[in-house]
C-alpha cells in the first residue's frame, strides 16, 4: 500500500489503457474492465493487497465436508438503490456466472459447483462434484462478484451496458458513462464497510491508450494516476515532479501465446527454441527499467499467496533462463522448421506490445524461421483473446496478463486446462492436468503448493505459453493523492476507495 491518504478529495481523473466495453462482471476479462468493476462492486471474498484472502460480502466462508462450502451472507449491505443484499442475490450472481446463455468468461473456474441452495436470509450453499480448494480465490474475484437480481432480470441482454448500468455494493457507484466514452463513479455515501468508505467525492475513469499522452496528462495534473499499462515511458515519469512511481508485486506475466498448434508452433521443440532465443535481460532493460524478473518459474512471485516458503524454495531452484542462440538453432533443425512461417499479432499503437512482438520477430528470424508481424489496432487487440476469427490471422501474440487470485495455478489453469478460458490452441497434456487436479483437490497449503510446483514445472518443459518476464506492478500517482495499493489487487478488489489527500 502506498500511504494512508489523510483527507478527501473531491475528484480524481484516472487512466485506463482504453474505454472500458462492460461493467458486467460475468464477462470482464481485461484491465480497463477489471479496475473500473472493482471500483464499484463486491465479490464474496475479498483479495487484500498483499494476496491474502479475507471475508467480503461473505462474512464467514467454511468448508463442512470437502464438497460443500458454505457461506454467510453479511447482514446490513445495501445494493446502492436502498435494497438490502440477500442470499438470493448471491446464489443468482453465481448461477448466472455460470451460465452459458449469459456468454460469461468463468464457467469452467466454477464448473465444479453441482447445485446452490439458499438456506434462508443469510445462508448459501455451495455443493461441490468434488472438492475445490481453488474456490474461495474464485470468489474473491470476477466470478465472485455479487448483482442484484431483480436489476439484472429487468435490463436483460443490456445489463452492464452504458444503456442498462449496474447496480451492486461497492464504495463508488455508477454515476455517467456514454458509450465509447469516459465513465465517472461518485461516493456511495451509505456503503457498508468503515474501513473502505470512500474518500474522494468522484472518480472519472478516462481510456488513454497513448503513452504519450498520457504522460503529459500525469505531468500537468489533468490525470490523477493510472496502474501502468504501458511503461514505455516509465523512466520519463520518474523524472515528473508532481507524480510518484510506486512499484508493488503482480500477478502479471508477459507472455509469448500460441494461438494454435497446428503450425509451427505445434512442435514444442519450436517453442523451447523460441524461448531459448528470446533476450530477456534487452526486453526487461528497455520495457521495465529493469523492475522485472526472469521467469525461473511461469508464474509471478507476486503470486505466492500462500506457502511463500515452499514456492520460494522451488523458484531458487530452478535455472535462471539464458539466451541460447546455438541451442536454439539445432532444434529448429531437429523439428525441420528452418524456413517455415511464423506470423505474430501486434498493435503498434500499444508500445509495450509492439516492442515485444518486435523482439520476438528478431529472436524467431535469428534462429532460422519466417516470422512477420501482423498488426491490428489497440482497441482490437484484445480480440485474440476473445474472438477465434480474430486468431486465425495469426499464430502468436504477445501480451502481459494474470489470474485471478495469488496462486500461480489460478494462471497456470487458464491456458493449460482443455476447457480453460485462455486455452486458445487445444493443448493438452494429461499429466500437467493431474498435477493440477492433485492441487485444486488439496486442503493443505503446503502439498497444494507442491502439487502447483509440479504443474509449473511442466509448463516450463513443454512451453505451452513461453513466459517472458515477471514485471512489477506500477502505480503512477499525482503527489497531492494517496493511499491506492501499488500491488495487483487492485484489478479486484474495491481498493480505489483508500485514495485522498496528502495533507
Amino acid at each position: 500500500m502506498t500511504n494512508a491518504a489523510t483527507g478527501p478529495a473531491d475528484s480524481a481523473t484516472w487512466a485506463l489503457y482504453r474505454d472500458p466495453t462492460s461493467v458486467d462482471p460475468a464477462t470482464a476479462i481485461d484491465y480497463p474492465e477489471n479496475t473500473v468493476i472493482s471500483t464499484m462492486c463486491e465479490s464474496l471474498l475479498r483479495q487484500q493487497p498483499d494476496g491474502a484472502i479475507t471475508p467480503g460480502l461473505a462474512s464467514d466462508y467454511r468448508y463442512t465436508s470437502p464438497t460443500t462450502l458454505v457461506l454467510t451472507v453479511r447482514s446490513g449491505v445495501r445494493f446502492w438503490d436502498g435494497q438490502p443484499l440477500t442470499a438470493a442475490d448471491v446464489a443468482f450472481s453465481l448461477q448466472r456466472t455460470m451460465d452459458p446463455q449469459t456468454g460469461g468468461l468463468y464457467g469452467d473456474v466454477l464448473k465444479r459447483i453441482s447445485s446452490i441452495t439458499v438456506d434462508g436470509p443469510e445462508t448459501v450453499t455451495l455443493n461441490l462434484s468434488s472438492p475445490d480448494y481453488w474456490l474461495p480465490g474464485e470468489l474473491s474475484a470476477m466470478p465472485g462478484v455479487v448483482i442484484q437480481e431483480k436489476y439484472a432480470r429487468d435490463r436483460g441482454r443490456d445489463y452492464g451496458t452504458p444503456d442498462g448500468g449496474a447496480m451492486c455494493t461497492g464504495p463508488y457507484k455508477l454515476a455517467e458513462w456514454t458509450a465509447g466514452g469516459a465513465l465517472k463513479v461518485a461516493a456511495n455515501p451509505d456503503y457498508w464497510d468503515a474501513s473502505l468508505k470512500p474518500m474522494t467525492g468522484e472518480i472519472d475513469f478516462r481510456g488513454v491508450s497513448d503513452a504519450a499522452t498520457l504522460t503529459r496528462g500525469l505531468s500537468t495534473g489533468e490525470i490523477s494516476g493510472s496502474w501502468l499499462n504501458d511503461t514505455s515511458t516509465l523512466a520519463q515519469l520518474e523524472r515528473t515532479d508532481n507524480v510518484t512511481v510506486h512499484r508493488g508485486p503482480s500477478f502479471e506475466t508477459e507472455f509469448f501465446i500460441p494461438a494454435n498448434l497446428t503450425g509451427v508452433l505445434g512442435d514444442p521443440r519450436v517453442r523451447q527454441a523460441l524461448s531459448l532465443a528470446f533476450d530477456r535481460i534487452s526486453f526487461d532493460g528497455a520495457v521495465y527499467g529493469g523492475n522485472a524478473v526472469g521467469p525461473r518459474m511461469s508464474a509471478n512471485p507476486g503470486t505466492w499467496g500462500y506457502a511463500r516458503d515452499t514456492f520460494a524454495a522451488a523458484w531458487n531452484a530452478a535455472p535462471e533462463p539464458a539466451q541460447n542462440l546455438e541451442r536454439a538453432k539445432q532444434l529448429i533443425t531437429e523439428a525441420g522448421a528452418a524456413g517455415k512461417p511464423l506470423v505474430i499479432g501486434t498493435s503498434t499503437g500499444i508500445t509495450t506490445v509492439n516492442t515485444a512482438s518486435n523482439a520476438w520477430l528478431e529472436a524467431a528470424n535469428a534462429i532460422g524461421l519466417n516470422a512477420s508481424l501482423y498488426n491490428v489496432s489497440p482497441q482490437n487487440y484484445i480480440n485474440f483473446f476473445t474472438d477465434p476469427e480474430a486468431r486465425a490471422n495469426v499464430d502468436a501474440f504477445s501480451t502481459t496478463t494474470y489470474g485471478d487470485y495469488a496462486d500461480p495455478a489460478a494462471m497456470i489453469a487458464l491456458y493449460t486446462e482443455p476447457t480453460g478460458s485462455q486455452n486458445f490452441s487445444g493443448y493438452s497434456n494429461p499429466a500437467l492436468s493431474a498435477a493440477l487436479d492433485r492441487a485444486r483437490t488439496e486442503p493443505d497449503p503446503v502439498r497444494r503448493a507442491e502439487a502447483t510446483i509440479e504443474a509449473d514445472k511442466l509448463v516450463m518443459q513443454d512451453l505451452p505459453w513461453i513466459p517472458m518476464s515477471h514485471p512489477a506492478s506500477f502505480l503512477v500517482l499525482d503527489k497531492k493523492l494517496t493511499g491506492a495499493p501499488s500491488s495487483f489487487a487492485y484489478m479486484q478488489a474495491p481498493w480505489l476507495a483508500k485514495i485522498g489527500q496528502v495533507n
